[in-house]
């Protein structure tokens, strides 16, 4: 049984924090799974989930957005757990290094909060990883993997690219877990809840 009494998280991001699917008709986030898998541990849980699709970390809103959420939390958020950068890589094609400029200030407003934060890899789209387009996705996770723990020792990062592949599944597999060409199913979804779980429960106690 976890120590901790209660657990207060912030999910942000965009399409893939929403739970983005059906062409945006539904939503299924994977804060469902992981609120129905902590609650038997911590029964003070909350799970506030703050993404936008189509929002891009070098928009003029997410950061703004972040500062607002973080400075109107009645309580003080223990984790805040980010999945953002598919938008700025894939759509936009932004240089990596620029979006994760601008991403270290997201985990900047986290820290200064006092929240501890668990940083996620953008999981692979529809272009393979020899396609040019799918460049800047792959540098991003190389510095979000490689560079992000020097700037912040105690940073949790999350490879939901490893985890939660498309290229490596069979067509069955991809079909129960993919529902277009960047967004997971349900079931992808809460296999995404899972593996945060997973990740979040050696430090709750």
């Amino acid at each position: 049984m976890s120590s901790v009494r209660h657990l207060r998280t912030l999910a942000f991001g965009a399409s893939l924090t929403e739970g983005y699917y059906a062409g945006g008709s539904k939503f299924h986030p994977y804060t469902q799974r992981l609120l129905e898998l902590i609650r038997p541990l911590i029964a003070d849980v909350e799970i506030q989930n703050a993404g936008i699709s189509g929002e891009a970390v070098l928009s003029s809103t997410m950061l703004p957005r972040l500062k607002q959420i973080l400075s109107l939390a009645k309580h003080k958020f223990d984790w805040v757990l980010i999945l953002a950068g598919t938008n700025d890589t894939l759509r936009d094609q932004q240089q990596a290094s620029k979006v994760f400029d601008q991403y270290k200030l997201l985990i900047n407003e986290c820290y200064d909060h006092g929240a501890r934060v668990l940083a996620m890899t953008l999981p692979e789209t529809v272009y393979p990883k020899d396609f040019p387009l799918d460049f800047q996705r792959q540098e991003f996770n190389r510095l979000l993997k490689e560079e992000l723990k020097l700037a912040y020792s105690d940073v949790v990062v999350l490879d939901v690219e490893r985890l939660l592949p498309r290229y490596s599944l069979s067509p069955h597999e991809t079909e129960q877990i993919w529902d277009d060409e960047v967004h997971f199913t349900p079931q992808g979804y809460d296999r995404l809840g899972q593996f945060i779980f997973e990740t979040l429960k050696p430090h709750l106690s």
